[in-house]
């Protein structure tokens, strides 16, 4: 929803710009009213509106002086003043220093709805722009996502990238909510926010893709922002490996999840006496750590790092109880260089040293 703040010294006006108008449906949530300039200008602080509807003329600072102060505190705000038609020129001078736009007393409310849904239009262009400039430069490694500088940006849900490229210039279709990091005529990035919600736009660049011969990749979805150069990387490694396959056209994915889980079981079957890097396995998919733990436990229960653990000491138990070798001979065995540590592991696992787990099941046996 757009923010929007209303700053005028009569009540009744105040009142009917507030209920008069279903700003609701819009997209529009009036965030606060005033009845003088300096109550408008914390309402600014406070809120930070995209949109300010202030009377030329108040207590305590005019809407001129409110402007000037408000644009220093929001740069990108948007300003309708509000004017009696004998302080025109007046409502001119606005416009000099930043006014966006004004309306004559009395108001008409479709030109306020016009003129309102304008800026809106402009905000939303402006956002755009700033979030393409600002996920491009994040996506390449240049900068780190800030969530505090640029949660307003981002509609709350899901997010995948979409890396394409075609033998031929092509218009690919935009909708609400998707924004291409880079247009050019051949090849493109493109991000798409609430992901989770946009089949239809994923099925129609399909559709596309396989008609015009486009090889598209898809990352998988994410709802963390933290993993925005993840999430691309591995839509440019689909489409790169399916580009070099020389496959016709389609948008692809991997698979259902970013990780092959069954793969990486294996390879701590196959590893697990070697040091195993979580950041390693994680690169290798082109996801971050957080990212690769998560979906790891959603398949396994357990996170990576509990489950290296517990399959080192399963193999532990058995050299213990069915090998002739020490225990520090069992813990490089199973990927511990450091006895003492394993020893302290193995505790805690089993509530026993690994000694006294040697000799009490030895015993049994």
């Amino acid at each position: 929803m757009m923010r929007m703040v209303i700053a005028d010294d009569e009540w009744l006006i105040r009142e009917s710009l507030r209920c008069g108008i279903n700003w609701e449906e819009k997209g529009i949530d009036v965030v606060g009213m005033a009845a003088d300039g300096l109550e408008a200008l914390e309402l600014v602080k406070k809120a930070m509106p995209h949109i300010l509807l202030t009377d030329i003329r108040m207590p305590g600072i005019d809407g001129i002086e409110l402007i000037q102060q408000a644009k220093e505190l929001a740069p990108r705000l948007k300003t309708i003043i509000i004017s009696g038609f004998g302080e025109f020129e007046y409502a001119q001078s606005a416009l000099k220093i930043g006014a966006n736009d004004y309306i004559l007393k009395p108001i008409v409310e479709d030109e306020l709805i016009q003129i309102v849904e304008r800026l809106l239009l402009d905000v939303k262009k402006e956002e755009s722009e700033q979030l393409t400039h600002y996920l491009f430069k994040v996506i390449q490694g240049e900068i780190k996502y800030d969530h505090t500088k640029f949660e307003q940006l981002l509609a709350k849900g899901e997010y995948a990238f979409i890396c394409w490229k075609s033998e031929q210039a092509v218009q690919i279709p935009v909708i609400d909510g998707v924004h291409p990091l880079l247009a050019q005529s051949c090849e493109g990035i493109i991000f798409v926010e609430e992901a989770n919600i946009k089949k239809t736009y994923f099925n129609q660049l399909h559709e596309l893709f396989t008609e015009r011969g486009i090889v598209g990749g898809c990352s998988s979805i994410s709802s963390h922002p933290e993993d925005f150069h993840h999430l691309y990387k591995q839509a440019l490694t689909i489409k790169n490996q399916h580009t070099l396959s020389e496959i016709k056209g389609g948008l692809y994915t991997e698979h259902a999840s970013p990780i092959n889980v069954e793969e990486v079981i294996q390879y701590i079957k196959d590893n697990y006496r070697e040091a195993i890097s979580l950041q390693d396995l994680a690169n290798s998919y082109y996801i971050s750590d957080s990212y690769f733990s998560r979906i790891f436990k959603q398949h396994t229960g357990k996170n990576f790092i509990e489950y290296v653990t517990d399959f080192r000491i399963t193999k532990a138990k058995d050299l213990l109880v069915y090998s002739s070798l020490k225990t520090n001979e069992v813990s490089t065995s199973v990927g511990y260089l450091d006895q003492r540590y394993f020893s302290q592991i193995f505790k805690r696992h089993t509530g026993m040293t690994p000694s006294s787990y040697k000799k009490k099941h030895r015993d049994v046996h």
